[in-house]
């Protein structure tokens, strides 16, 4: 470090977001439109929308490199462990997503990060919803793979 220089702190994804209260937002906004769609309502049916965000805040500001947050939630195998997300629901929630990252006003390189990081969460997602499409063909004796 150069004598009298003070170090600029690094910002985060978090604080160029603007914070708990605009993340908040945002993932009020999100799941609004998450609970409502016509395509992927399904999966929210019967879910205290309220905890869900209050989970996701501190989920996301931890993803977005908030280090003082504290994420006590399920993994995300297991707190999906019993939806049937398929690609279509994945890409539908994603594309809610990055229309409700825009509306808000986020910073585009923020943007294209968030959703970066949200697309490395479609494998566990989809393998998670996959079994549990299986489970509920074993469940009502369908053994057949309908693709065949």
């Amino acid at each position: 470090m150069v004598a009298g220089k003070v170090p600029v702190p690094v910002s985060t994804l978090f604080d160029q977001v603007g914070g708990e209260e605009k993340l908040r937002r945002i993932l009020e906004d999100l799941y609004q439109r998450l609970f409502d769609d016509p395509m992927v309502g399904f999966l929210f049916a019967g879910h205290d929308r309220e905890r869900i965000v209050a989970m996701q805040l501190a989920f996301t500001r931890r993803m977005l490199g908030d280090t003082s947050a504290c994420y006590t939630g399920k993994s995300i195998p297991e707190a999906h462990a019993s939806l049937p997300i398929l690609p279509g629901h994945f890409d539908r929630r994603h594309k809610l997503l990055a229309d409700v990252l825009q509306e808000h006003g986020v910073p585009e390189e923020v943007q294209q990060a968030w959703l970066q990081l949200d697309q490395g969460f479609r494998t566990s997602l989809l393998k998670t919803g996959q079994r549990r499409i299986d489970e509920l063909k074993e469940d009502n004796g369908d053994h057949a793979d309908p693709r065949d």
